[in-house]
């Protein structure tokens, strides 16, 4: 061995060791963020669809009254301006609300299908999931009808609030939309 090679000094390999723990740690942090955000979109995308399917089966009654005001679909829609409880009443949904509560003076609700009946639920206001939000776990409707106004139209509000994994805040998707009311 000659005396002008020299292998690194003790300074030398801490100074490595450190840059590279910077770099490692710098690099689980964004793929940890990356996963967070990842989830979180998979989240959204399952509430939406879900909402969709909401939606769907409620425009499926309306339209159901519309061909045939006695048939199970239109009687189910009828129901919901006129049974107990009452679910579509003119008291007004509070669009900005910040809160994972059915809106004072409403009855929240969801729908389900049995086979080809669909079928009207009350919702539990405490029954809150951990994971995404399902019909009746943490999602829910509010409808609005008009008063007085032609064509008469029921404005319906979807909600939906959940505890999002690896998330400490809670998660909220709200999605509106206006249907003529062939009923009133």
């Amino acid at each position: 061995m000659a005396r002008n090679q020299r292998g690194d000094t003790l300074v030398e390999v801490l100074m490595a060791i450190v840059v590279l723990s910077m770099v490692i740690v710098g690099a689980i942090t964004v793929m940890s963020r990356g996963l967070k955000a990842s989830q979180l979109a998979v989240e959204h995308t399952q509430v939406r669809l879900q909402i969709n399917a909401q939606q769907e089966m409620l425009r499926y009654l309306r339209d159901g009254y519309l061909s045939d005001p006695n048939s199970t679909a239109g009687q189910t829609w009828k129901g919901l301006f006129g049974g107990a409880p009452l679910y579509a009443n003119t008291t007004a949904t509070n669009y900005n609300d910040a809160s994972c509560s059915v809106t004072a003076g409403k009855n929240g609700f969801y729908l389900t299908q049995t086979g080809g009946v669909v079928g009207v639920n009350a919702f539990n206001a405490s029954n809150k999931p951990a994971a995404y939000a399902l019909p009746g776990q943490g999602m829910w409707i509010e409808m609005t009808r008009s008063t007085g106004i032609s064509p008469a139209y029921v404005d319906v509000v979807f909600r939906a609030c959940w505890s999002g994994i690896g998330d400490s805040a809670d998660q909220q998707a709200v999605t509106v939309i206006r249907l003529y009311d062939p009923a009133h």
